[in-house]
């Protein structure tokens, strides 16, 4: 794969041609309506004519809706490959304008070197997918087959019916959720079922709906990462070595990079692993799934997102991914929502909880080596903060009402959570966790309600008190301190004390109450 392989894939044409396919198909589908009825002579004829006829146009239904199928399974592979390709051409633009900014064209820059390799592993480990999507054989009624998951088979096709034009995935999600509003319950069904990969990454479409279509998601991703993760072994099976080692060496051109891809499918295969773990506790709902990155991001909702009237949003910090740390977090974020509702009296409170790895969070090790990927760089959490910025936009324009919304940001989380918060007026509350900066050094850039900042920092927390990102925000203005000590509850309960930088959300601390106290609305100090 080379630069002008990526730069030459064209996603709009792409887009196009999966429209027009998925035309074809309904089309075809008309035909075949066309000839079933065509088949039906009632009692005008009878006889060993009549049965070959019938036998006939029964054999030319079926290789119709074959066909049918067959420009289906080629559209829905093309409308998986656009976003993802966009994704890439995006990245492939930074670069190039970096390489600009330095005086060098990007083939030529060796700073940048290291992450134009990265993303052509990545583009050739798209086109490895696409191929694997369509060299699946078509598999019988009533199972996943294709894009169109387990509700395939249960939306009956008319062969006339057109559906809606999906909105672009730029588009705002106040102006998203006008769309899904103005659509009828048979469109909306059909839309979920054809296009689950479209609309379970809209911000602004309820979250029922999000985790629907993800939810359909998953059993097709796997095999295809598993079918991706075969040819790749095949192909280092037939090489003496892989190719990332033969490159170290100097030697180029012999061999390919399906060492490096293997590694990152096998990492998005325990990532779905860990996402189905996570979804079997049951009351979760699976707000994002994205596999285009070298991670794979999810959101992962404990709680309804759609009616909860106090909702908080974890964002989580350097070296977190979906395999090693979605599970815990998720356990971590059910006991902060628990905790939440101790705080609130009277009736059966409606609170939700989310952890949100839907960024590619920056590594250590390896990762301090790229500027994108480094916990020691704001880039990363530059290139997250709009995603999250959709997202709780998105949330509020889902909603008919306005609940309470709450971000938790932990470690470099906290930067992207800050960054965020500059842009949305959708949260109400922002708790920083372990923080090494806030995206700001003025508190009044967040556009939150004044007063309603939170900054929690435990004793020997390195990565808080080095403040990497504009300086510790324990001296900053407009930051209420919560106690991170022993203490106890108003009613007197004991709360555990901590240090460190990891155990901010441990139930039973200081740290995780009164941060619940602050997603309930009530947050209070512990009593001496």
């Amino acid at each position: 794969m080379q630069v002008d392989d990526l730069a030459g894939w064209d996603p709009d044409a792409l887009e196009r041609t999966a429209t027009e396919l998925a035309a074809c198909a309904d089309a075809v589908d008309a035909v075949a309506g066309d000839v079933a009825r065509s088949a039906s002579f009632g009692d005008a004829w009878s006889g060993a004519a009549h049965d070959g006829a019938t036998s006939a146009f029964a054999s030319y239904g079926r290789d119709l809706a074959a066909q049918a199928e067959s420009y289906r399974r080629v559209s829905a592979c093309a409308r998986f490959v656009v976003p993802r390709l966009r994704a890439l051409h995006s990245e492939l633009g930074e670069l190039q304008t970096r390489a600009a900014a330095r005086g060098f064209p990007l083939d030529a820059d060796e700073l940048l070197a290291a992450s134009l390799r990265s993303l052509l592993v990545r583009a050739d480990g798209l086109d490895r997918e696409a191929a694997a999507r369509l060299s699946v054989e078509s598999e019988p009624p009533g199972t996943v087959l294709g894009e169109q998951g387990r509700l395939h088979t249960a939306i009956a096709r008319s062969g006339s019916t057109t559906l809606p034009v999906l909105p672009d995935p730029a588009t705002d999600p106040v102006q998203v959720a006008q769309w899904w509003n103005g659509l009828d319950d048979t469109a909306r069904t059909a839309l979920v079922a054809e296009h689950p990969e479209r609309i379970g990454a809209l911000d602004g479409l309820p979250a029922a709906v999000r985790d629907l279509a993800n939810r359909a998601l998953l059993d097709d991703e796997r095999r295809r990462l598993e079918s991706v993760a075969t040819q790749l072994r095949a192909e280092l099976d037939a090489m003496f070595l892989g190719g990332t080692v033969i490159d170290s060496l100097g030697v180029t051109g012999l061999f390919t990079d399906a060492d490096a891809g293997l590694e990152q499918t096998v990492r998005k295969i325990e990532a779905l692993a860990a996402i189905d773990a996570t979804l079997a506790h049951g009351d979760r709902q699976l707000l994002a799934l994205d596999l285009s990155g070298r991670e794979a991001m999810a959101a992962v909702a404990v709680g309804d997102v759609d009616t909860a009237e106090h909702l908080a949003v974890f964002v989580p910090g350097a070296g977190s991914t979906v395999q090693g740390n979605l599970q815990g977090y998720d356990t971590q974020v059910a006991a902060l929502r628990d905790a939440a509702r101790l705080h609130l009296t009277g009736g059966d409170p409606s609170i939700a909880a989310v952890t949100w790895l839907n960024y590619q969070a920056p590594q250590w090790g390896w990762g301090l080596a790229f500027t994108e990927r480094s916990p020691v760089s704001d880039l990363a959490a530059r290139i997250a903060a709009p995603r999250l910025v959709d997202f709780l936009d998105g949330i509020a324009a889902s909603r008919p009402d306005d609940p309470r919304i709450t971000t938790v940001g932990h470690s470099y989380g906290a930067v992207v959570s800050g960054l965020a918060l500059r842009e949305t007026g959708a949260v109400d509350a922002a708790v920083f966790v372990g923080a090494p900066g806030i995206g700001t050094g003025d508190v009044t850039d967040l556009r939150i309600p004044p007063g309603s900042a939170y900054l929690v920092e435990a004793e020997r927390d390195i990565v808080a008190d080095v403040g990497t990102f504009g300086g510790d925000p324990s001296f900053l203005d407009g930051l209420t301190h919560l106690p991170a000590g022993p203490g106890t509850t108003t009613a007197g309960v004991p709360l555990a004390g901590i240090t460190g930088h990891s155990s901010y959300l441990t139930p039973g601390t200081s740290s995780s109450h009164h941060i619940a106290g602050v997603v309930a609305g009530t947050a209070e100090r512990s009593t001496p």
